[in-house]
């Protein structure tokens, strides 16, 4: 739910400062997201985390004064109409609560103040003209730090022998070594990571990841090649990402690794042997 909060013009016969605003204090023991953002503007809280205890400022002051006073989970500045004396308040609130995240989101010019949150301490820094399922997605992580951690329980997930999808780092991980990824590459590593042994149609992961932004399997092939040539060991005979006969393509997580008491590798369990697959290069079907 979303609590969307403006100044309020001061009751009738009142007699306040200045400059003094009125002020609804939050809910005892609030610990979801504070945000402040135009009501306006280009992203609606609310609709996009129906399920998210949002509290919406409209006014820097309003924002200070709520920061003041409530232990949010995660904090969102947006830009307009946070500011830089905004970006500079949370750092400071942030010194003191390691168990709270922050992120700004920015247009697509304010390089310098993505740069410079991420400088003072900001977990997360997005361009607004981003791919709306990103800014969604970075939201949703940066929210799901755990508590007293400053990390995410899920910001590495094992994708290969040796190899890990960073989704902080917007990256994969192989052997130590941080490989970039396009961003649909990472758009559509990530969506299967998450719905390990599911297959999906070529159709499916067009509507996921792209959005029906194009229209043809055949995208999905390459990216798909490209993502094997990055987290298998063999992309010609890939153990991860197979595609299925007559489904589409499936996320195989691998199998945890344990030392045996020779000193040995092996696995944890009995996983029944993966579907059949073809893998096929994207010059073929």
């Amino acid at each position: 739910m979303t609590q969307a909060h403006d100044h309020v013009p001061p009751a009738a016969g009142a007699n306040p400062q200045p400059g003094s605003l009125a002020f609804s204090p939050p809910a005892e023991g609030f610990t979801g997201w504070l945000a402040l953002s135009d009501p306006d503007g280009p992203i609606d809280l609310a609709r996009l985390f129906p399920d998210v205890d949002v509290r919406v400022e409209t006014s820097s002051a309003a924002f200070s004064e709520a920061l003041s006073v409530v232990e949010p989970r995660l904090v969102v500045l947006i830009a307009p109409p946070a500011g830089p004396g905004d970006l500079q308040r949370v750092a400071s609130w942030l010194g003191g609560h390691d168990e709270s995240s922050a992120v700004l989101l920015s247009p697509h010019l304010s390089v310098a103040a993505r740069l410079h949150a991420l400088e003072l301490g900001f977990d997360d820094a997005v361009d607004l003209s981003s791919d709306p399922m990103e800014v969604v997605g970075r939201l949703s992580i940066a929210g799901r730090r755990a508590p007293g951690t400053g990390h995410l329980s899920d910001d590495r997930i094992p994708v290969g022998e040796g190899v890990e999808l960073d989704r902080r780092a917007h990256a994969i991980r192989r052997d130590g070594h941080l490989i970039s990824l396009r961003p649909k590459e990472l758009a559509l590593l990530e969506f299967l990571a998450m719905h390990p042994g599911r297959a999906f149609t070529r159709e499916e992961l067009l509507k996921h990841v792209w959005h029906d932004a194009v229209g043809h399997g055949r995208v999905v092939d390459v990216y798909v090649f490209w993502l094997r040539s990055k987290i298998e060991r063999d992309p010609a005979g890939p153990v991860h990402l197979v595609t299925v006969r007559g489904s589409g393509y499936l996320f195989d997580p691998p199998r945890t690794l344990t030392a045996d008491p020779a000193g040995h590798d092996s696995t944890t369990g009995d996983r029944p042997p993966g579907p059949s697959n073809v893998n096929e290069p994207p010059t073929q079907r």
